[in-house]
């Protein structure tokens, strides 16, 4: 069994005109809402064996936040190829990731984040959380796709379950 987590960046800061895309921070709910998602994920237990963030700054410090907050000390991998990438990029990362890792987390971007749950997940009992990702993965939302294989080369379109959906909005969480 492996488990995939995705966390979206949370709300980033658009003031600065002079910053590039890459180097935008969160603004200030988005590190409020970064806090309850790290607060949300100890409650849930969640321990990736590995992270790996974009390295945007607005990835970089939500998940700095969520740590934080959580009082999570992961292993992290800033992982360049996260930023702006595709569903296809994004396979092709957690196909080559090692065997002997049970969880990986990736901190990133949508549209690509959007686009690789919506892919992977494949379980019919999931058609709720489903739909409601289609309308919008917001910023700060995460979600767990469970699969039934030994490594994560074997993981493919359609051949997980998606256990979680949680955005900071919903009224259930902190």
């Amino acid at each position: 069994m492996k488990t995939i987590y995705f966390l979206r960046h949370a709300k980033s800061d658009w003031s600065d005109s002079t910053l590039s895309d890459h180097a935008r921070p969160l603004n200030a709910r988005g590190r409020r809402a970064a806090a309850k998602m790290g607060v949300l994920m100890q409650r849930l237990g969640v321990a990736p064996d590995l992270v790996l963030c974009s390295t945007a700054e607005r990835a970089k410090e939500t998940l700095e936040r969520v740590m934080s907050a959580g009082g999570f000390d992961w292993t992290v991998k800033h992982e360049r190829g996260l930023y702006g990438a595709s569903a296809d990029s994004i396979l092709s990362i957690v196909r080559t990731q090692d065997c002997e890792h049970e969880n990986l987390m990736f901190v990133g971007h949508n549209p690509g984040f959007e686009d690789i749950i919506l892919g992977l997940s494949g379980a019919e009992e999931t058609v709720g959380d489903l739909l409601r990702i289609k309308r919008k993965y917001p910023t700060a939302a995460f979600s767990v796709i469970d699969f039934d294989v030994d490594t994560f080369a074997q993981i493919g379109l359609g051949g997980g379950c998606l256990t979680q959906f949680i955005k900071p909005k919903d009224k259930t969480i902190v």
